[in-house]
C-alpha cells in the first residue's frame, strides 16, 4: 500500500472518529419531544456572534457568560431589531402554544433557537448539552433539529436548609444545575424544628435565636439535635436582601421559588424564639413543644410573617407545610379545647383543618394560593389548596378526585435522602434504597384517575431532607443523578421515555458534572450482580461507563480501600468456584475524591435435569393464590387457597385481594430446556420473588431489582428442571415478568417454549 493510500485511510479514520464523537453528543436530558439528526456539524469559535432581540437579550448574556466561564470563548453579543441571517447563533423570541416550548436548529452554518422567554432559555440548555463535556478545540455540535415542549408545568426539586444551612452561593449553584435540566420549581424549605432561616423584620428573634440553634444547644438552652449528623446543623439565615438576590437569580434562569414556612407542626425553632406561640399543656407536663397553639396571637403572628414572605417571593404559591402535626397536643391545650367548643370542632383533625383554612383565607386575600403536604386533607381540605402528596400517592389521588391541584412527590420514589444503592455501602439515609431507575420509572399520572381528574396533576418533585446531609458536596451526591430522572419524567412525553436510552444519556452528563465541579454520585460498575451458577470456573468482566476510572477489588471478603492497588477498566476476573464468595469493589474517577463501593455474592450450586415423563407436561405454570395476614411464607396457612390457575405468560397479572389480607402466590411447574447451553435466569419483578430450580434458590424474595440485582448464570443440559417459587402480589409488579430466560446470545426465550406443569 502506498503512502497516499495510507494517508487517505488515516484521514477517513480521523473524520469518522470525529463524526462518531459529534453524533455521540445527542444525549440531551430531558429527552426532547422531537429530535432529528441532520448531516454535518456546527463549529463554534470565538468569532461567532450571538444575535438576540430585546426580549432574548438576558438569555443571550447567560449563554455568553456560560461559554466564557467553561470554554474560554468570549463571543460578542449584539441586540438587533431583526436578527440577520448571517449571525452564527440566533436567539429569537417567538409566540408558542405552550409555556416553555422551543425550536432548536443546528446546521453546519448557524444555530437558531426560537421560543418564548422560557422557551429560548430551555433551547439554550439543549444547545449546551450538544457541546462536549470538556473544553476541547474545535468545539463541534452535531447538526440536528429539535421541536420540544414540557409535559408538566411543575418540575420541582426541594432543598431543606433548616436542618443544615447552605450558603447563598451554594443555593445559587443548586439552582444553576436545576436550570440546566429544565427543572423550574425550587421548593425552599426555610423553617422547621431545627432552625428558622429567613429574616422577618417584625420578629427579629426568629433569626437572632431561632437561627442559632447550635449556639443555644451548647448552652443547654435548646434540645440536643440528635437527629442530625456532623455535630448538628450550622447556624445561619438569609437576610431579606439575600432572599431578593436569590429570587432574581432564579428568575433569570426561569426557576420559580416556592417558599415553605412550616405550621402548625415542625415549629420548634419559632417557639424557642417566641415561647408564647407554643401549645400549652393544661396538665402541667414538661415536654418538647413543636406545635403552634391555635390562638389569635399565633394567627396574627403567622399572618405578619407571611406578609413579609409574600413581599419577597413573587410566586403564586406559598407552602405552609401542615405535615406530621402532633395534633394530640391540642387536646391538652386550653386554647385549642376552647376553640373546638366555640367552632363545634369534633376532633383534633378538625382543628388542623380550621388552622389551615384560616391561613388559606389570609393568603387568598393577598392573591396567593396555599400549598401543603397531604396531611392537610385531614379534617377537610381547604377550598383552594394544592396538595403535595408525599405519603405515597393516595393523598394526591384523593385530592385530584376532589378537583384540587396536586404535585406528586411520593415516598419512596421522590425522596433523595435515601441511599442510592445497597444501604450498608452508601452514606447514611432515612429510608430504604431509592435508585435512579426507581425514580425514572415513576409515573405521576395514576391509572386510578380518569382523564378529567388527571388534569389536576401539576407535575412531580424530588425532595431532599438534610438531617444527614451536612455539606454541599454531600448534597450534590445525594440529589444527582436522581434529579436527572425527575427532569425527564416531568418534561418528556410519556411515550418518549426509554430507560436504556436514559441510562446512556445519564452517563454522558458526567463530563458536564466535572466541568461544573458538581459532585454527582458516580455510576455503578456494569455487571456487579449477585449470581448463582453451576459452573466450576467463574469468569466476570468488570466494565465502567466513564473513561479514566479505576477500580480496586478483592475476592477475600474484605472491602478494599484507597491503599489497595488500582486497576483500569475493563477488569477480567477468573477463578475456580466451589462455594460462595464475594467480589468487593472500590471505584474512583476524576471527580473530586469520590469513591463508590459495591459488593456481589457469587454462589455455586449443583443443578441437573430431573428424570420425569415429559409426555405428561401441560403448558403453563401452576399458580395458587392464598389470602393471609402473615408476612412469613413458612407460617402461611396453605389451606386458605382462594383460587388456582394455569399461567402461560411470564407476566402473570395476579392482582391482590382488597380485603385487608396479603395475596400470596405460590408457583410450581417445570422449565423445559430444548438444547444444551448457557442460560441466564432472572426475574423482571421490581421487588423480587423467591424462585427455586430443583430446590436450589436462584432468586431471593424482597430484593430491589436495581439496588440488589440477582441472576442465575447456568449451564443447562437438555431436559426438565423443577421450578417453584412464591411472592406477595401487589401493584408494584403487576406488569412485570416473573421469569426471564435468555440464551447465550442474549435472546429472550418465549415463555411458552419452556413453561410447563403436570
Amino acid at each position: 500500500m502506498n503512502n497516499i493510500s495510507i494517508k487517505y485511510l488515516a484521514a477517513v479514520f480521523i473524520v469518522t472518529c470525529i463524526s462518531l464523537q459529534v453524533r455521540a453528543q445527542l444525549h440531551i436530558i430531558p429527552q426532547p419531544l422531537h429530535l432529528t439528526e441532520q448531516k454535518g456539524s456546527f463549529v463554534l469559535s470565538s468569532k461567532a456572534v450571538i444575535g438576540v432581540d430585546k426580549e432574548s437579550e438576558a438569555v443571550g448574556k447567560y449563554l455568553q457568560t456560560y461559554l466564557a466561564t467553561y470554554y474560554k470563548l468570549n463571543l460578542k453579543l449584539k441586540v438587533y431589531p431583526k436578527i440577520p441571517a448571517a449571525a452564527a447563533i440566533k436567539l429569537v423570541t417567538a409566540v408558542t402554544n405552550k409555556e416553555g416550548a422551543y425550536n432548536l436548529d443546528v446546521t453546519p452554518g448557524t444555530v437558531k433557537i426560537s421560543g418564548n422567554g422560557a422557551g429560548v432559555f430551555y433551547g439554550v440548555q439543549s444547545f449546551i448539552q450538544l457541546l462536549p463535556g470538556r473544553a476541547i478545540a474545535p468545539l463541534k455540535l452535531a447538526a440536528c433539529r429539535i421541536a420540544d415542549e414540557p409535559r408538566f408545568q411543575w418540575r420541582g426539586l426541594s432543598l431543606d436548609v433548616s436542618r443544615h444551612f447552605f450558603t447563598v452561593d451554594e443555593v445559587k449553584r443548586y439552582i444553576d444545575v436545576m436550570a440546566h435540566y429544565k427543572l423550574n420549581v425550587f421548593h425552599w424549605h426555610l423553617t422547621d424544628d431545627e432552625g428558622w432561616r429567613i429574616q422577618i423584620n417584625k420578629y427579629p428573634k426568629l433569626t437572632e435565636i431561632g437561627a442559632k440553634i447550635t449556639y443555644y444547644e451548647k448552652q443547654g438552652k435548646f434540645r440536643k439535635l440528635d437527629n442530625l449528623i456532623d455535630g448538628g446543623g450550622k447556624d445561619g439565615f438569609y437576610t431579606q436582601a439575600e432572599i431578593k438576590d436569590v429570587v432574581k437569580y432564579a428568575q433569570d434562569r426561569f426557576v420559580t421559588i416556592l417558599p415553605e414556612i412550616e405550621m402548625p407542626g415542625h415549629s420548634e425553632a419559632a417557639i424557642f424564639a417566641y415561647p408564647e406561640l407554643g401549645c400549652q399543656d393544661s396538665t402541667g407536663a414538661k415536654h418538647r413543644v413543636r406545635m403552634l397553639d391555635p390562638s389569635e396571637y399565633t394567627f396574627t403572628f403567622m399572618e405578619n410573617v407571611l406578609t413579609e414572605v409574600m413581599a419577597l417571593f413573587p410566586n403564586q404559591y406559598i407552602h405552609i407545610g401542615g405535615d406530621e402535626a402532633e395534633m394530640e397536643a391540642w387536646l391538652k391545650s386550653p386554647t385549642a379545647v376552647a376553640l373546638m367548643k366555640k367552632e363545634g370542632l369534633k376532633s383534633e383533625k378538625e382543628v388542623q383543618s380550621y388552622f389551615i383554612k384560616r391561613i388559606e383565607k389570609f393568603l387568598l386575600s393577598k392573591n396567593k394560593r396555599l400549598v401543603g403536604w397531604d396531611e392537610i386533607l385531614q379534617g377537610g381540605l381547604a377550598e383552594s389548596a394544592t396538595v403535595m402528596s408525599w405519603q405515597g400517592e393516595a393523598g394526591g389521588i384523593a385530592a385530584a378526585k376532589m378537583h384540587h391541584h396536586v404535585v406528586m412527590t411520593p415516598l419512596p420514589y421522590m425522596y433523595f435522602d435515601a441511599p442510592q444503592a445497597a444501604e450498608d455501602l452508601e452514606p447514611v439515609g432515612w429510608n430504604p434504597t431509592v435508585t435512579w431507575q426507581m425514580v425514572y420509572n415513576y409515573e405521576p399520572m395514576s391509572k386510578e384517575l380518569n382523564a378529567e381528574e388527571a388534569k389536576y396533576i401539576l407535575g412531580a418533585q424530588g425532595n431532599i431532607w438534610a438531617e444527614k446531609v451536612p455539606t454541599a458536596t454531600h448534597l450534590q451526591y445525594m440529589v444527582y443523578p436522581r434529579a436527572l430522572a425527575v427532569a425527564e419524567l416531568t418534561w418528556s412525553a410519556a411515550e418518549n421515555k426509554d430507560i436504556d436510552r436514559f441510562a446512556y444519556k445519564m452517563k454522558q452528563q458526567y463530563g458536564y458534572f466535572k466541568l461544573w465541579n458538581w459532585n454527582a454520585r458516580l455510576p455503578d460498575i456494569v455487571g456487579m450482580d449477585n449470581i448463582v451458577t453451576n459452573s466450576n470456573q467463574f469468569g466476570l468482566v468488570l466494565k465502567y461507563p466513564l473513561l479514566g476510572a479505576q477500580v480496586r477489588y478483592s475476592l477475600n471478603g474484605k472491602m478494599p480501600d484507597s491503599t489497595a492497588k488500582p486497576q483500569s477498566f475493563p477488569v477480567k476476573i477468573n477463578t475456580m468456584l466451589q462455594d460462595t464468595f464475594s467480589i468487593k469493589t472500590y471505584t474512583t474517577w476524576t471527580l473530586n475524591k469520590q469513591h463508590i463501593l459495591q459488593e456481589a455474592m457469587i454462589r455455586h450450586v449443583d443443578i441437573k435435569p430431573v428424570i420425569i415423563d415429559q409426555a405428561a407436561f401441560t403448558p403453563g405454570f401452576s399458580y395458587r393464590l392464598i389470602k393471609s395476614k402473615e408476612y412469613n411464607i413458612d407460617k402461611v396457612d396453605t389451606t386458605q387457597v382462594v383460587t388456582t390457575a394455569i399461567i402461560n405468560s411470564a407476566t402473570p397479572m395476579v392482582l391482590p385481594v382488597t380485603d385487608g389480607n396479603l395475596t400470596w402466590v405460590k408457583v410450581n411447574g417445570f422449565i423445559r430446556i430444548n438444547a444444551d447451553g448457557d442460560y441466564q435466569v432472572t426475574s423482571g419483578f421490581l421487588v423480587s420473588p423467591a424462585l427455586f430450580i430443583n430446590g436450589e434458590q436462584i432468586i431471593y424474595r424482597g430484593k430491589d431489582k436495581y439496588a440488589q440485582p440477582q441472576k442465575g448464570m447456568l449451564h443447562l443440559k437438555k431436559g426438565a428442571y423443577a421450578l417453584s417459587g412464591h411472592y406477595i402480589a401487589d401493584n408494584t409488579n403487576r406488569n412485570e415478568d416473573l421469569l426471564i430466560i435468555k440464551a447465550a446470545d442474549g435472546k429472550v426465550i418465549d415463555p411458552q417454549v419452556y413453561m410447563f406443569h403436570q
